[in-house]
């Protein structure tokens, strides 16, 4: 009798398990579907449990397959294939699949306005990629409501004017040290130039940058951290194609494995500093020790403290996010310099200018370098370290006259709305700095038009750090050196969970010193 009755509840059990899968990977897409396609959206259709994502990642092969000429700025057919193909055929708003989640893909920019510049936290930051929280740990970026009010109160402090002014030594101090590698192959060499792979030299300053303003005096242990990270970022990218099934990234493969080392190192690593500092009561000058301060004893429980556990988040983001944006910044806007030898030309007669003789270019006076600060508005448009944004409904809502269901997932494209000519004009797919002559609000058709940084009340805390950051190193070395592209290198952009030369950016650099 108790054993026909157990059968029975299992049997029950299976089939209310199976009811609801079916319902949520099969009906539920279709019905979706059909409300959506009653209001005029329309998209690619649902497939079973993969949704669009098989599409995207044969489109997404063929477009990487496609070397670019080194003029062209459309890097869209290597990037997001799939979203051209179907704004072609659907129109600037479409519906399109990530499994079984529906997501709107829009480029039109009051949608794109209202989604953004939203504060009554409707629109909430999602990881999408589970991977993505290994990576920039569970931080700022990707809090939401009054969790993410506290947090930004409480980091904001750590990007004000004293905190970038005291970065910008720092800053100085690492390219010097990278520029000196850079004489010293060329002396053992007997050469006035040398090649050098752009990317991995952009990465280590801005690592170096990074891990001292962070953690001071250990700066090694956080080189140990990056070097973790930057594996789990590789790891990452490559858990995008992984099939949509729940609970995919908890079964034991070879690559969830590593990651999850990884992900104990990173914890461990951190946490061991932050215990260390507790112990002495030596917290620091550096952004770890502004946070420590605040959970010294005696500093009372406020909402603004953070818990050990959200400082090892926070230490994390710092450290991917941070990094990867800088780093990016600094190796694309070095192609544009080399590939346009006249803007070289003009950025450096204006560092000159502004900074004659030994003088480091640090200070108020970056203001004053209009060009270079035009190029780099320009490289975040045509080569910004995100090639999308994203959010998540919190509940039901209305966009553009659209009834859209909670847990819609909104994509906004910066590739291709960085390329729209109806916002930016008919050279949108050329390289032109001077359309930022008059500010980035007058660049486009819409004054927020440049979404690199994000918009609204989400948009990137560091960005004036990171900006400073890059001025700082371009600025720097374009007084010593001069670039051009090698021969050897191949332009194919490729989203690498960032935005990123796929075979790197070697360039031929030459001390501008000895050929005076």
């Amino acid at each position: 009798m108790e054993a026909n009755l157990v059968q029975a509840l299992a049997a029950v059990l299976i089939l209310l398990v199976t009811t609801r899968a079916l319902w949520y990977l099969l009906w539920r897409p279709y019905a979706l579907a059909r409300w959506f396609r009653q209001q005029g959206i329309r998209g690619p259709p649902y497939k079973f449990l993969v949704g669009s994502l098989t599409d995207c990642q044969s489109m997404l092969v063929a477009g990487r397959a496609k070397d670019l000429d080194t003029s062209s700025h459309d890097c869209v057919s290597t990037v997001q294939p799939f979203f051209r193909k179907w704004s072609s055929l659907y129109g600037k708003t479409f519906l399109y699949w990530l499994g079984p989640t529906p997501a709107l893909c829009t480029t039109d920019m009051e949608v794109v306005k209202k989604v953004l510049s939203d504060r009554t936290d409707m629109f909430q930051k999602d990881y999408l990629n589970p991977s993505l929280e290994a990576i920039l740990g569970n931080g700022v970026i990707f809090a939401n409501g009054d969790d993410w009010k506290r947090r930004r109160k409480f980091i904001h402090p750590a990007f004000n004017q004293e905190k970038i002014k005291s970065m910008s030594a720092i800053t100085l101090e690492c390219t010097h040290q990278m520029m000196e590698r850079w004489r010293t192959e060329m002396q053992e060499n007997n050469m006035q130039q040398a090649e050098i792979d752009m990317m991995h030299d952009s990465d280590e300053i801005a690592m170096c940058v990074i891990a001292r303003v962070m953690l001071g005096k250990n700066y090694k242990e956080a080189w140990e951290v990056f070097m973790a990270g930057r594996e789990q970022m590789k790891l990452a990218a490559y858990a995008f194609a992984d099939p949509p099934v729940p609970g995919f990234r908890y079964l034991p493969t070879s690559r969830n494995r590593r990651t999850w080392q990884l992900d104990k190192l990173v914890r461990t690593k951190i946490s061991e500093i932050i215990e260390a500092r507790h112990a002495t009561g030596v917290y620091g000058n550096d952004l770890l020790g502004q946070m420590l301060w605040l959970q010294r004893p005696g500093a009372g429980a406020t909402a603004e403290t953070l818990s050990t556990e959200e400082m090892v988040g926070e230490c994390r983001t710092f450290f991917m996010a941070g990094y990867e944006t800088s780093a990016n910044l600094i190796t694309w806007a070095m192609f544009l310099l080399a590939r346009y030898p006249r803007w070289q030309e003009m950025v450096r007669d204006e560092v000159v200018r502004e900074y004659p003789a030994h003088q480091p270019p640090l200070g108020d006076a970056l203001g004053k370098l209009k060009l270079l600060n035009m190029l780099l508005l320009e490289t975040l448009r045509l080569y910004g370290p995100l090639s999308f944004l994203q959010r998540k409904t919190a509940s039901d809502t209305i966009l553009a006259h659209v009834k859209v269901p909670k847990g819609t997932m909104i994509t906004i494209p910066l590739v291709m709305l960085h390329r729209d000519k109806e916002v930016w004009g008919p050279d949108a797919d050329e390289f032109n700095p001077m359309r930022f002559q008059n500010g980035f609000s007058r660049a486009a058709k819409h004054s927020h038009a440049l979404l690199a940084f994000s918009y609204g009340p989400r948009v990137c805390v560091g960005q004036n750090f990171a900006m400073v950051e890059v001025q700082i190193v371009i600025a720097t070395m374009l007084k010593s050196f001069s670039f051009s592209l090698s021969p050897t290198y191949v332009h194919k952009p490729s989203n690498f969970v960032t935005l990123t030369p796929k075979y790197g950016l070697p360039l031929i650099v030459r001390n501008l010193q000895l050929t005076q």
